[in-house]
């Protein structure tokens, strides 16, 4: 047996997340991803008003919570048979799409920057956590100096969500077949002037940041590979443009999406079956998580950018940590340029709605977000939730194993090369490239 390592919490994401690894010599040789909150949102939206899903379920995350709203609205509107004009689907999509590109530039310059960027003179962070920092002092300042500009463009982007939506986080701006943020030309222009700031930012300082990092630790891009499986949702996706449509690659092969192939596996996680419902059980035998394990036709997969850039034809078919760190970053920019073209396209034009329900309906929402492809699933009866179950992104890559595959970031950390067992850098940084968002029991790193 290899010497166990225990990193709990990991640091530098949203929410917490424990990760246990076996060294043996100078290699991981067996990794558990570990979730150790129940959190229980299903719970909690049983016997709630069906449009108490929507701000409900946005409080699953702070940061990315106008993906719920979103993925929730999607669901009641394919329950109440609700088609919203292609108005509404505009402007919703402005609202997630800023959320997406605060979460982006956030995600690279706060949690991910620290791993290989030295800091010298920017509180908190200017204590070093490990000893690998390559890159030469005149290309480190740049970078120092491009986090602290990157605060003011992550907010421009939260101010986005806000005017569209009302507030960020959790904006009251996204219902079934509505809108409820109010626009005028003012506002609009406002926007489009926004939206060209933070490209600008993007394209001439956090590109040219992720290059100059990538170079310096090129290892990365032989480090946290998964297993070629990729899965997208779809997202911004119309008749006569789209940035990615419902896709998937099994092994490296392209296939048709069906989303009949989606399942849950409690194997290792606290669960088990009980009065066909799925209830938790601390003390179930081989389990070590919360986060239940889906599976797409029994395949574990990844979700995200780097995903939904392969998927679109935009980034070769390869997966490392460096890889998800530069499609994320490059994402970034394709969205950004989305979000030009569906400004010129809104129309300050005010709609409502009145919702008719049925004896008993279900629907399904899909689609892929910030770090992934996000799923919810309601079931109604009249105007009441019977039944809600949310799959997020960071379930499916920070799944527990099943009876035949490890989780999708249990799978990138194997096999890594460990340059020092007392200061494991590779593990934060293998991990952080997903952009993990779990909530979980904060607690002390311990080695044994």
């Amino acid at each position: 047996m290899g010497r166990i390592v225990v990193i709990d919490p990991i640091t530098r994401m949203s929410g917490f997340l424990g990760i246990e690894v076996e060294v043996e010599g100078d290699k991981i040789i067996d990794a558990k991803a570990v979730g150790n909150l129940f959190r229980g949102f299903e719970k909690i939206l049983k016997g709630r008003h069906a449009l108490d899903a929507v701000y409900l379920t946005e409080r699953i995350c702070g940061i990315c919570s106008s993906a719920h709203s979103v993925a929730s609205t999607l669901a009641l509107e394919d329950a109440l048979e609700i088609t919203p004009s292609l108005n509404v689907r505009y402007i919703r999509d402005l609202i997630h799409a800023f959320d997406i590109i605060q979460n982006h530039i956030r995600h690279f310059y706060l949690f991910t920057v620290p791993d290989y960027v030295k800091f010298d003179s920017i509180n908190p962070v200017s204590e070093t956590c490990h000893k690998d920092y390559r890159i030469p002092d005149n290309l480190n300042n740049k970078i120092q100096g491009d986090y602290i500009k990157s605060i003011e463009y992550s907010k421009l982007a939260h101010v986005g969500v806000a005017l569209l939506g009302g507030k960020s986080p959790h904006n009251h701006g996204i219902l079934p077949g509505v809108v409820t943020g109010s626009l005028d030309r003012f506002r609009i222009e406002e926007l489009k002037s926004m939206i060209n700031k933070i490209k600008d930012f993007v394209d001439n300082y956090m590109l040219e940041d992720v290059d100059i990092i990538s170079n310096y630790y090129n290892d990365y891009f032989e480090k946290g590979d998964t297993y070629n499986n990729f899965l997208s949702f779809g997202l911004f996706d119309y008749e006569d443009f789209s940035y990615v449509k419902p896709s998937v690659i099994i092994n490296g092969i392209r296939q048709e999406f069906d989303k009949d192939k989606i399942r849950e596996n409690i194997a290792y996680s606290w669960y088990k079956p009980e009065g066909g419902q799925v209830v938790e059980d601390i003390n179930k035998e081989g389990a070590y998580s919360f986060v239940k394990s889906p599976r797409y036709d029994k395949w574990a997969m990844e979700v995200g950018p780097l995903a939904r850039m392969i998927l679109s034809g935009r980034y070769k078919l390869q997966n490392s940590t460096m890889d998800r760190i530069t499609a994320r970053c490059l994402e970034a920019s394709v969205i950004l340029k989305i979000m030009q073209v569906l400004i010129e396209r809104i129309e300050p034009v005010e709609e409502k709605i009145k919702y008719q329900f049925k004896d008993k309906a279900e629907g399904i929402g899909l689609t892929d977000t910030t770090r992934g492809a996000l799923l919810h699933f309601v079931s109604l009866e009249r105007d009441i939730i019977n039944r809600y179950d949310i799959i997020t992104p960071s379930a499916w890559n920070f799944s527990p194993r099943d009876e035949n595959f490890f989780g999708t970031a249990e799978k990138a950390l194997m096999g890594t090369k460990i340059n020092d067992v007392n200061d494991i850098v590779e593990v934060g940084r293998i991990v952080r490239s997903f952009d993990p968002c779990i909530s979980c029991a904060t607690h002390v790193t311990v080695r044994r």
